[in-house]
């Protein structure tokens, strides 16, 4: 399996993470009857560490948009070169550590680990253009 490949299944299961924790502190928080109500309005007791649990899975979600469709593209291109490689990586351990570092509610740090991710986006979009050529 490609680096590029494993980065998708890696987002993904981020993701699948992200939103285990946002349903385990929604019920811890908010009950049972908010799990079950149609939710209309903002959950109960969510507090801050609520919101950064949210904007991290929302922050996941808009990262995912750009990313895994030109990850899926590489792969099933068979393009793999140094740019691919490099933004497969970049995204696999910015996400990783972006995720606690949000989490805690560290500023400063939380953009500085955000920012390769970001840039891996147009770096994988390179590669594939340099690797379909």
């Amino acid at each position: 399996m490609t680096l590029e490949a494993l980065s998708i299944v890696i987002y993904t299961l981020l993701i699948f993470a992200a939103v285990m924790v946002q349903a385990v502190y929604s019920a811890r928080t908010a009950g049972p009857a908010f799990g079950f109500s149609n939710r209309e309005g903002a959950p109960p007791g969510m507090g801050a560490a609520g919101l950064r649990i949210d904007k991290t899975l929302a922050n996941l979600k808009e990262g995912a948009i750009m990313y895994l469709p030109l990850a899926l593209l590489a792969v099933s291109l068979d393009v793999s070169n140094a740019w691919t490689w490099s933004a497969a990586l970049l995204t696999i351990v910015s996400r990783l550590i972006y995720v606690p570092v949000f989490y805690l509610g560290i500023p400063i740090v939380r953009t500085l680990v955000w920012a390769p991710g970001f840039v891996a986006i147009p770096t994988l979009a390179v590669g594939i253009l340099i690797g379909a050529a």
